[in-house]
């Protein structure tokens, strides 16, 4: 518990030092700051009815799509890594042209791709185009990640739980899952990060997220670097909560591991 609330306090004190030493570059570059004209584009009341701004908009828009990414990535992630345990070869191919497609060409090609050809074709938005490619993109990185966090567990492992009398649903619940997932969980956190991130590119498809609204923002106010700091700010209180979640479930699957 100490060395926990230890690693917390060190990790504010560097935040709170990227902050001032943020604050401090600032003062130094020769630029008229109107920080007072940024709180109406994140919100405002009238008459007595909160009405969200575009930034702020743009904020859960990117967290509707990022996690309802994140969810389809996991799910197409999981299917993709027991295909990779399939004993047919065939299914073995399927998974590797799945990952190596996905994995070595850059997210904003495929997204083009499939909001122009794709989408066309299926007669799809862009909101699913973008949903889908983020989740196939990201759904690859996470079948490794699977992969490699199952078939690090020895066989031994369930034949030793099979020796026990379990089935097999009960040897993967009981003896795999409890010492893979502490494994997997910190590079899947890392994923969860990246598709948040990486979901700033689907403003090149006219995805309302938090760039695009940024970008039409900085086009009618002229507020470059105000609007771009509170977009980085945006992101950053995302990833925090993400990581510090992703922590607290490492440390309960320690647990649940012991």
């Amino acid at each position: 518990m100490i060395s926990i609330n230890r690693n917390l306090g060190l990790r504010i004190l560097s935040y709170l030092i990227l902050i001032f030493s943020l604050y401090f570059l600032t003062t130094l570059v020769d630029y008229k700051w109107d920080w007072y004209r940024i709180p109406r584009l994140l919100g405002y009341f009238e008459y007595g009815r909160f009405i969200s701004g575009e930034l702020l908009k743009g904020f859960f828009k990117t967290i509707e799509i990022a996690f309802l990414s994140i969810f389809s990535a996991l799910m197409v992630g999981s299917f993709a890594a027991i295909l990779s345990f399939s004993p047919l070869s065939s299914l073995q191919i399927i998974y590797k042209a799945y990952i190596f497609s996905f994995r070595n060409t850059p997210l904003i090609i495929q997204i083009l791709i499939n909001y122009f050809i794709v989408g066309h074709i299926y007669n799809l938005s862009a909101y699913w185009v973008a949903v889908g490619t983020l989740a196939l993109f990201e759904g690859s990185y996470v079948a490794e990640i699977l992969r490699g966090g199952f078939g690090g567990i020895s066989k031994e492992q369930w034949l030793a739980g099979y020796s026990l009398g379990l089935s097999r649903c009960q040897v993967f619940g009981r003896v795999i899952l409890p010492q893979t997932v502490p494994v997997v969980l910190p590079p899947l956190g890392n994923i969860v990060v990246s598709t948040v991130k990486d979901s700033s590119l689907l403003s090149v498809i006219s995805i309302y997220e938090l760039t695009f609204e940024a970008q039409k923002a900085v086009s009618e106010s002229f507020l470059t670097f105000e609007i771009w700091w509170t977009v980085a700010v945006l992101y950053f209180i995302i990833n925090i909560i993400i990581t510090i979640l992703v922590r607290f479930l490492e440390i309960k699957s320690m647990r649940w591991k012991r």
